[in-house]
């Protein structure tokens, strides 16, 4: 094991000044460069610099980690995704969180695949001596389509801009779920003993293995979230101890997690649902003590593991041109093809813009424009944070191992995962580092259409009668499908799930009433500070010593 401490080691450190330089980022404001690409370029550093002292360490490092991420890091960031996930906002603008995650996503895979198969294609043209299968092909599209909104997340404030936020976090978390589960779809339908071939039924195999593992994936982690929560309703001595609280809050969430990669389905997509659940039922049946003590530590260790995967990506970029063989112990040299990965970004960028207005043309062309009430600089921020690939997608294209002894095949992987790899890592630092710019344009004129339409809403609120504003609010209030769920959860799920919840009815109401009206009177006064000084808003978020 000596042989492999200077590689951990080294990942080690640059996590630690990870998340030292971005905090300091954050407390100054500075945008220039956002953490995420931070630590990828001192990955970069540092891992060429053990690459030069020992090479063999270096690849055997790399080799032995592959399912690192699905096994630990990927699980971590998801279910502290969901557990910390504001439902409310979630289900308010549900209709354009499942358009761009799921919709898009699938219609971004199709895109993607299409061009790419036209890229293969001219592999002669394109100096690409290896043509990808149509298999290899299929499970690159799938991982590509994964985005990283990470970057833009940090750049649009949660209070000021609430609708939008919520649509990014939401589109980010279903799109790693929808792009996991099509690469899963996808890798069952290959034969190990042949090249995939593609028929004319493939397209209807792939989308019901789809549906299957979608639905069921979904009530696995509904069945294991409300188990969970039923568990601390009815063992009341899981609540003596916070750390109680949490591990086995954590254990349950994993045991769900684990079933679904057993039956290989889609435990991504199970862990978000269970902290889902966990979320909405089970802080009400543990101590206040412990509602904190959960988010705390699932969110600290889902920076932890966010901070290991984007150092890890810097580390692996001097990894992509050897392959260590681990039959012969030996390292060989293999190809990576820089005109596949150049046009495979351009490829990035034509779906992924596609994919989000297709989406919205559509829905306007059925339900009319007036019912879509994402603004065009909201839409063009949804769009441009997803042109940085993700994390997910580099852990999942990881997963694909090449027969040791098939030299053709080990090169042909060895195309993909570099392509995948340079993509990420570029998409990073090009529109990562715009994204501060991108945003703040776009933000700026979403607030001078705001200021305009409040001005139109007090003249009309003038004309209006009181008791008419306070009817058109009530009928704008709640959908009838939310109308449904909310009605389900008051009259059967709390009385199922919540312990006593009869006698602490009214109590949990009222803390549920004083949050939210706190929320909304920052919100309020936030809105009323852009109204008469916009640039009051944009100081605050400047240095100190900037701000006179």
């Amino acid at each position: 094991m000596a042989e492999f401490g200077p590689v951990p080691l080294s990942i080690l450190f640059v996590i630690i000044l990870y998340v030292l330089i971005g905090e300091y980022f954050k407390s100054i404001h500075f945008h220039l460069i956002h953490e995420t690409s931070f630590g990828i370029l001192v990955g970069m550093l540092i891992g060429l610099l053990v690459k030069l002292t020992d090479s063999v360490a270096y690849a055997k490092f790399f080799e032995l980690n592959t399912s690192l991420f699905f096994y630990l890091i990927l699980p971590l960031i998801i279910f502290s995704g969901g557990y910390n996930l504001k439902k409310k906002k979630f289900l308010q603008n549900f209709k354009y969180i499942t358009s761009f995650g799921f919709i898009s996503t699938l219609l971004n895979y199709l895109i993607t695949l299409a061009l790419t198969i036209a890229i293969n294609a001219m592999g002669t043209s394109i100096h690409q001596s290896l043509p990808l299968t149509y298999g290899q092909i299929m499970l690159y599209s799938a991982t590509i389509c994964a985005t990283d909104s990470v970057a833009a997340l940090t750049l649009i404030s949660s209070d000021t801009y609430p609708k939008l936020f919520s649509v990014v976090f939401g589109e980010g978390m279903v799109n790693d779920a929808v792009s996991i589960i099509m690469f899963q779809a996808v890798n069952q339908l290959q034969d190990p003993n042949s090249p995939m071939q593609f028929r004319w039924y493939t397209p209807l195999e792939l989308i019901g293995r789809f549906l299957e593992n979608c639905v069921l994936s979904l009530l696995i982690g509904l069945f294991i979230g409300l188990f969970s929560t039923w568990c601390f309703k009815r063992f009341r001595f899981l609540t003596h101890s916070t750390t109680v609280e949490t591990v086995f809050a954590f254990l349950m969430a994993y045991l769900g997690y684990s079933i679904c990669e057993m039956l290989q389905l889609s435990g991504v997509i199970s862990l978000l649902m269970i902290g889902i659940m966990m979320s909405h039922y089970q802080g009400y049946n543990i101590s206040q003590l412990g509602k904190v003590t959960t988010r705390v530590t699932f969110e600290s260790m889902s920076l932890t593991a966010e901070a290991f995967i984007y150092v890890y990506l810097g580390f692996a970029v001097w990894d992509q041109t050897t392959y260590f063989n681990p039959i012969t112990g030996d390292l060989y040299f293999v190809e990576i093809s820089w005109v596949f990965t150049l046009t495979q970004i351009f490829v990035v960028m034509i779906a992924r813009y596609l994919s989000i207005y297709i989406v919205y043309w559509i829905s306007v062309a059925v339900q009319g424009k007036a019912q879509w009430k994402l603004t065009s600089s909201e839409l063009a921020v949804c769009c441009f944070a997803g042109f940085v690939r993700g994390s997910v997608a580099f852990a999942l294209i990881q997963t694909l191992q090449a027969n040791p002894t098939n030299g053709i095949e080990i090169n042909q992987i060895n195309i993909i995962q570099s392509s995948v790899l340079f993509t990420v890592v570029s998409t990073t630092l090009v529109f990562g580092t715009a994204m501060p710019f991108f945003v703040s344009y776009q933000l700026k004129s979403q607030q001078q259409e705001e200021k305009a339409e409040r001005l139109l809403l007090l003249d009309d609120k003038e004309k209006n009668s009181p008791k008419d504003n306070k009817e058109n609010k009530d009928i704008k209030k709640l959908s009838e499908a939310q109308i449904i769920i909310k009605y389900l959860d008051e009259n059967y799920f709390k009385r199922w799930f919540i312990f006593d919840y009869e006698n602490r009815k009214n109590d949990i109401n009222k803390q549920r009433t004083k949050l939210y009206k706190k929320s909304m009177k920052k919100h309020l006064v936030k809105q009323v500070r852009m109204i008469f000084d916009p640039r009051r808003e944009r100081i605050s978020h400047l240095p100190s010593y900037k701000r006179n």
